[in-house]
């Protein structure tokens, strides 16, 4: 018994007019569950100019327009991202790369986990799932994954 949350992923154009039902989306704010504190940044870099794709300019002000939520609530537990960081399993090619201000984010608010999607596993890239930067453990999610916290 516990709220389904998501954020936007670059083909998800259509949850504008039509969101998945029984989900909440936690695009741009910080979610607090039981007190555990969720902060919600969707989309990837822009390749083609399609929704959801961002710049890293962009990304770097939405992040930065979540500094006094973030703030207030005392910092951040987990980042739910649909992009991966910079240099942290992200692709090479230019649709697949990670956001560079992630890392500020990470060395800022130090989240147990970041956790992202965008860059399949079977892609054939041969990343590990999981990486650590500090404290923060960072997870490509891609397809599923479970990670048991206590709140």
């Amino acid at each position: 018994r516990c709220p389904v949350l998501y954020v936007h992923g670059n083909h998800d154009w259509r949850y504008s007019t039509k969101p998945p039902e029984g989900c909440d989306c936690i695009e741009d704010t910080l979610y607090v569950y039981n007190g555990l504190r969720i902060l919600g940044l969707g989309g990837c870099p822009t390749y083609s100019g399609g929704p959801h794709q961002y710049s890293e300019k962009q990304m770097k002000k939405r992040i930065r327009k979540l500094r006094w939520k973030i703030r207030r609530a005392g910092g951040v537990d987990i980042v739910v991202a649909h992009a991966p960081v910079a240099g942290y399993g992200d692709g090479t090619d230019y649709a697949h790369r990670g956001y560079e201000c992630f890392l500020e984010l990470i060395d800022t608010y130090k989240p147990k986990y970041l956790v992202h999607g965008h860059v399949h596993l079977n892609y054939g890239t041969g990343n590990p799932r999981e990486f650590q930067r500090g404290e923060t453990t960072i997870i490509n999610t891609y397809e599923r994954f479970v990670i048991d916290i206590d709140v």
